[in-house]
C-alpha cells in the first residue's frame, strides 16, 4: 500500500515541478501581453533568472519522474507551437516542422502511448485555458484559440481532448490530472495575493 502511495505522491510532485516550470517560460515568452492585460506575470518577479529558474525546476521534475515530467513538457512545447505553425524560428523550420521533430523525438525517448497522453492532455489545459482568457487576450489583440475556433468549439474540443487523454492515460492520469489540479489552485491563489507584483 505504501509503495503506491509514494509512487502516486512523487509522480504528482514532478508533474507540479513541470507545471511550475512551464508557467515560468510561458510567462517569460509573455512578458508584453500579460503586461497589456493586465495579468500577473512572474517574471516582473523573478527578471531575468526566470529562464534558469524554469530549467531548474524541469530538472528536478525529471530526477523524480522522467516519464511523466518530460512527456509533458515537451508536448507544452509543441502546443506553444500551435499558434504559430507557420512562423520561422531561429532553426530556420517553421513551427509546425519544430512540433513534428520533437513529437518524433519524444516518442523516441518514450513509448508513443505516452506521448500522445501527454500531447491530449496538455491540448485540452490549453484550449481550457484559452476560453478562460478569451476577453481579456482578445482586448490585447491576441487571437488565442477561443478566438479562432468560437469559446463553446474550443471548450468541446477541450473536452473532447481531455477524455481522450483519460482513456488512453491510463496509471497516469490521475496523478497528471491531481499535480495539474493542485498546480492551478496555488496559481489561483498566488494571484489572488498578487505575490508577485
Amino acid at each position: 500500500m505504501w509503495p503506491a502511495i509514494s509512487n502516486f505522491a512523487t509522480a504528482v510532485a514532478s508533474v507540479i515541478l513541470c507545471a511550475a516550470a512551464v508557467k515560468l517560460v510561458d510567462d517569460y515568452l509573455d512578458q508584453e501581453l500579460d503586461r497589456i492585460v493586465g495579468r500577473m506575470n512572474w517574471s516582473e518577479f523573478l527578471g531575468s533568472s526566470t529562464m534558469v529558474y524554469a530549467m531548474l525546476l524541469i530538472v528536478f521534475a525529471a530526477c523524480i519522474n522522467a516519464s511523466i515530467s518530460l512527456p509533458l513538457f515537451l508536448s507544452s512545447y509543441i502546443v506553444g507551437m500551435f499558434i504559430k505553425l507557420d512562423h520561422d524560428f531561429p532553426t530556420r523550420l517553421k513551427g509546425w516542422q519544430e512540433s513534428f521533430i520533437v513529437f518524433g523525438l519524444g516518442i523516441l525517448f518514450f513509448e508513443w502511448s505516452n506521448m500522445v497522453f501527454s500531447l491530449l492532455f496538455i491540448l485540452s489545459v490549453q484550449l481550457f485555458d484559452d476560453c478562460l482568457d478569451f476577453y481579456s487576450d482578445r482586448r490585447a489583440g491576441y487571437h488565442n484559440w477561443a478566438y479562432r475556433l468560437g469559446i463553446m468549439e474550443c471548450f468541446l474540443l477541450a473536452g473532447v481532448a481531455f477524455s481522450a487523454a483519460w482513456w488512453l492515460g491510463g496509471d497516469r492520469f490521475p496523478p497528471v490530472f491531481w499535480g495539474t489540479t493542485i498546480f492551478y489552485i496555488v496559481l489561483v491563489r498566488c494571484q489572488e495575493a498578487k505575490i508577485c507584483r
